[in-house]
């Protein structure tokens, strides 16, 4: 009971956050933690919640509400519309700009007042875009620019609600203008008469120019900014008759009918526009400071662009509803925001990040060290003398890499042994256990019961043989399993071959995992990158696949002594024994895939030859002098840009996180 009252006061705080309905199927994962549930018994067990607690309802066949929001929701009928079009240089706010703004203002169900205006965009027009307007820069050249005729859109729009056909083009640039110059965006809900036109008249052309010649509307659209938004005007009361015969009567209502969905945070890209361009991490953080989504960058401004011009994962889209703004941590290269995105991520467990924040759900698979041993996946790692294969980032892929080799070598599956071996009365072997028992494995020959028959020998190579495969080496078991599918399609079980397929594919993503594991423990090395310091760089010591030491230098001061000393350290750090403790296994398999693929380059220096003892400790040092000599460059350009918001509780975190050791 005590869950299900949990589970509805999260179902209503959920939706206080968002300020508006949400999608069933959206929330579901936020409130239920079942995998792969039909969607018929998620809207049952939902519509539970909602039909058993008076706060909520329903808003749609999907969306639900709070049902304190139905006293707010405006008749369509006294709610004022500002129709706009724009006409710009370009299609991306920010590097284009506005050449003209024309707008309708309707009440009423009629048109009130309109307004028009060119604007001087700063910058030569396209001659493609003159091509399509007629607007070319001696037609803007007297007129005002966009800080002064915003304002003036600003005054004529108060009060009412934006309108415009392909919404989120045309409110993206009038966001981006209004946040650069007065830090805010324009009010929502908008609705877009694109959205609409493809719900109302689905398989039909949807453009401004179809639409109008379909309907008829008396003002046609000509790419210039106030006609278009009078054609718009038109198809905007004609579809909201529709609706109106439809049921829907309030703005609320309309505007959940032509919601924008993936794009409807497109006005929060104002945001990144005082972001550095240079390498670091990023947090979104909401109103209340609370992280929601960590991320890296090789180029910050860039990348948090990209979460409003891409499609984005689940994660990220629900981030971008809350945002309220970003902090970052400037790094200086590439792999220290790797490094730092993955440690921030761990820690603070952001509710949006999925990669990194299960640790305590990884599990590993335990060859037991008893007489008989057996097989099993668990989450937990214990220096009891078993063998442990892993960690796997998933308990079921590491239960699927059980199933696989208890089916093919007669390991023993129970917990405890019914009776130790040997000790029943001569010629046991009625393959039962305890109190008489059948066991079904043995007698199937999946078994070799050392309760009832004790075949040590015969054992001992069965646990040999799966502990080579957990140590990385397959092939005897993909013969086995092969033989065993071809005998299944000769035999026309094509459904059960079908099965042994999967098994062979999530058994070689485990293997894959056990390899990668294994050559990471291998990795002996020193990275050398340029630090955000400007003549100085950041050395990491890697140790037996994991980062043992790890230092700030200054150039000039690192000769070969120091040098020395960095190496020495590194030598005496103890390489982790495996399997690795499941915290360090997503920066050790980061650390090996940039090794893999940059071990060639000058800022890698390789020691496995000094650990082989191939190469003198003097001449690793000279050599290492000589790679942190070449990585050393000067700063960013872009310390002349405005400098975003920093929270000192990040910053903090990033120190500590990424230097054990300073030298100078």
């Amino acid at each position: 009971m005590q869950l299900a009252f949990t589970t509805v006061d999260d179902f209503y705080a959920l939706l206080e956050q968002a300020g508006e309905a949400l999608d069933y199927r959206e929330v579901w994962p936020h409130l239920f933690p079942v995998a792969n549930c039909p969607p018929e018994l998620m809207h049952k067990l939902v519509a539970d919640i909602v039909h058993g607690d008076e706060r909520f309802s329903w808003e749609s066949d999907v969306h639900v509400g709070l049902a304190v929001w139905r006293a707010r929701r405006r008749d369509l009928a006294d709610v004022a519309f500002t129709v706009v079009d724009l006409e710009t240089t370009g299609a991306t706010p920010g590097f284009s700009k506005i050449t003209e703004i024309g707008a309708v203002r309707l009440e009423g169900g009629r048109e009130v007042d309109t307004f028009s205006s060119l604007v001087n965009p700063g910058i030569r027009i396209p001659a493609m875009i003159t091509g399509i307007t007629g607007i070319d820069d001696a037609t803007v050249a007297d007129a005002p620019p966009i800080d002064v005729v915003l304002p003036r859109f600003v005054d004529f729009a108060a009060d009412s609600v934006l309108v415009a056909h392909n919404a989120h083009f045309d409110l993206g640039f009038l966001d981006y203008e209004l946040g650069r110059l007065q830090r805010r965006t324009f009010p929502r809900p908008a609705l877009d008469t694109l959205r609409l036109a493809r719900k109302l008249c689905p398989q039909q052309r949807c453009s401004l120019h179809a639409l109008s010649y379909r309907f008829d509307t008396k003002v046609k659209p000509v790419h210039r900014a106030l006609q278009d938004a009078q054609a718009t005007a038109e198809l905007l009361l004609l579809f909201l008759s529709w609706l109106e015969e439809q049921g829907m009567s309030t703005l609320e209502e309309v505007a959940r009918f032509c919601e924008p969905g993936a794009r409807r945070n497109y006005h929060k890209i104002a945001l990144t526009e005082t972001l550095p361009t240079t390498p670091g991490v990023y947090v979104m953080r909401d109103e209340k400071g609370a992280a929601l989504y960590i991320g890296k960058a090789e180029n910050l401004r860039r990348r948090t662009r990209d979460h409003f011009l891409q499609r984005q994962a689940y994660g990220a889209r629900q981030a971008l509803e809350l945002l309220d703004h970003f902090e970052v941590v400037e790094t200086g290269s590439e792999l220290a925001a790797l490094l730092l995105e993955q440690r921030l991520i761990a820690t603070r467990r952001p509710p949006y990040n999925s990669h990194g924040t299960r640790v305590s759900s990884y599990h590993y698979v335990k060859l037991s060290a008893d007489d008989h041993p057996r097989l099993y996946a668990t989450p937990n790692l214990r220096d009891d003398g078993s063998y442990y294969a892993g960690p796997f980032r998933t308990a079921g892929l590491a239960r699927r890499l059980v199933e696989c080799l208890n089916g093919v070598y007669p390991l023993r599956t129970c917990a405890h042994l019914p009776r130790q071996a040997g000790t029943g009365p001569a010629g046991a072997g009625d393959e039962r256990g305890r109190a008489g028992h059948a066991c079904p494995r043995a007698g199937a020959g999946a078994c070799l019961a050392p309760c009832s028959r004790p075949r040590s020998g015969e054992y001992a190579v069965a646990v040999a043989a799966v502990r080579r495969v957990l140590e990385g080496h397959s092939e005897d078991l993909d013969e086995r399993l092969r033989e065993r599918q071809a005998g299944m399609v000769q035999a026309l079980a094509f459904e059960q071959a079908a099965r042994l397929q999967k098994q062979r594919e999530a058994l070689e993503r485990a293997l894959r995992t056990v390899r990668r594991l294994c050559a990471a423990g291998r990795d002996d090395a020193v990275i050398v990158y340029p630090a955000k310091r400007a003549g100085w760089v950041a050395l990491w010591g890697v140790r037996g696949g994991r980062i043992a030491v790890e230092r700030v230098v200054g150039r000039e001061a690192f000769g070969e002594d120091a040098a020395r000393g960095l190496l020495t350290a590194l030598a005496a750090a103890a390489a982790p024994s495996p399997p690795p403790p499941a915290t360090m296994l997503d920066e050790m398999l980061l650390v090996h895939s940039w090794l893999q693929s940059h071990r060639e380059a000058p800022n890698v220096l390789d020691l496995r030859p000094l650990v082989a003892g191939r190469q003198t400790l003097a001449e690793a040092a000279a050599d290492l002098t000589g790679r942190v000599r070449l990585c050393a460059r000067a700063p960013y350009s872009s310390s002349a840009l405005p400098r975003p918001r920093r929270s000192t509780s990040t910053a903090t975190t990033a120190t500590s996180a990424t230097a054990t050791a300073t030298t100078t």
